[in-house]
């Protein structure tokens, strides 16, 4: 009986070490910082993110590559950035998002984590039409200066 529980208690020690390395192999793998440059080449922001594959920003630093107020309401829950023509609510306890006043359904919202709030680049390039390109290998965001911008 004892070398049956002690079969068993080590069994599932084992079980539960080797179930906690590839959650904690997928934890290592996002959050990877990206780096986001300027067309000229300038590092622009820190704190840049990686999450489940796409690369975010800090909400914070938005005015740094786009001309956008952002402030939080905290009635509603809400992050909102306002552009001078567009404007996105983001509500956090439902996770719903309006872009001009439209309901709208992403593949990559804003996040929060550790208690800052980071945005996805591919939500500004699509609603704020921000001209951006992706350089997978090195993991680089690069602001584009003009109109054209490549596939995100």
């Amino acid at each position: 009986m004892k070398k049956t529980a002690l079969i068993t208690f080590t069994l599932a020690i084992a079980l539960t070490l080797h179930l906690d390395l590839p959650v904690q192999a997928a934890a290592a793998v996002d959050n990877q910082s990206v780096n986001v440059f300027n067309a000229h080449g300038e590092s622009i922001l820190s704190g840049s993110i990686l999450h489940e594959g796409a690369s975010y920003i800090l909400a914070s630093q938005l005015h740094e590559v786009m001309d956008v107020e952002l402030h939080w309401e905290s009635t509603s829950h809400s992050v909102v950035i306002k552009g001078e023509r567009h404007q996105v609510n983001w509500y956090s306890i439902s996770d719903k998002l309006k872009v001009n006043g439209k309901d709208v359904t992403l593949t990559e919202k804003p996040i929060i984590k550790n208690k800052r709030t980071y945005v996805p680049i591919s939500l500004l390039k699509k609603v704020f039409h921000l001209p951006v390109s992706w350089d997978q290998p090195s993991k680089t965001v690069i602001f584009l200066d003009g109109s054209s911008a490549d596939n995100y």
